[in-house]
């Protein structure tokens, strides 16, 4: 065993470690969080707040954090692209991925949606997010490969798939926002879910969750939004 991810059983933060561990063909598990979480978070060492935790069984040292995750997987496994800038703009849009979540679930489920909110978040916030991803998709995915770096796929790519890709999945009616706004970084992600690993991944856990995101009162309130209010 390569890895153990401590989560939920939902896609969420999760499928980000998880999309890029199965393209990298990685031996892996993923455990329910409650092994750790909220009983053993600050005892780890790397303790962290909350999910996911990912173990290193080569190590046995745990980190916290998706991005660092993410990161860190990257590294260990030939998905970071060669230049430096170009790390960091891949940082850049893990991090920025990590944002769009922390906004739609309205800062963890502290709050819950309204209409108004929705509409706010959904025709400017959300776009303009979505737009963003656009623009440096024009400007860096490489004519031929289709990625965003060094003509291979990278952890950007990966990051960018796991993000929207669980949208589109479990929210259809948001494909219309990406297709308006994004539709070259669409395309990059329906590529994406297509490489071997990730599409086996991807139906493995759609059997078994359906259209499931991230459960709960926060899940909830994103589709009561969309049952109420059309685009």
């Amino acid at each position: 065993m390569d890895y153990q991810l401590f989560y939920w059983n939902v896609p969420f933060r999760g499928n980000f470690p998880l999309i890029l561990m199965s393209e990298a063909g990685l031996k892996f598990e993923v455990v329910d969080a409650s092994k750790i979480y909220p009983d053993s978070s600050l005892s780890i060492i790397c303790p962290g707040v909350a999910p996911p935790y990912l173990l290193d069984c080569k190590d046995n040292k745990y980190l916290n954090q998706m991005p660092a995750i993410m990161m860190h997987l990257a590294s260990r496994h030939n998905l970071l692209p060669k230049n430096s800038p170009d790390v960091w703009l891949a940082l850049k849009l893990i991090l920025d991925c990590n944002d769009i979540l922390y906004e739609i679930t309205r800062y963890h489920g502290m709050e819950m949606w309204t209409s108004q909110k929705w509409k706010e978040f959904r025709t400017y916030r959300f776009s303009t997010w979505l737009k963003q991803f656009e623009t440096i998709g024009y400007e860096r995915l490489d004519k031929t490969s289709g990625f965003f770096f060094d003509g291979k796929i990278s952890v950007a790519d990966l990051s960018v798939t796991a993000l929207l890709g669980a949208l589109k999945w479990s929210f259809p009616a948001l494909t219309t926002d990406m297709k308006e706004s994004c539709p070259n970084v669409l395309s990059l992600v329906e590529r994406v879910e297509k490489r071997e690993g990730i599409k086996q991944f991807l139906k493995k856990q759609r059997k078994e969750l359906g259209k499931e995101y991230s459960s709960g009162q926060i899940e909830d309130s994103i589709r009561s939004m969309l049952s109420s209010q059309a685009h």
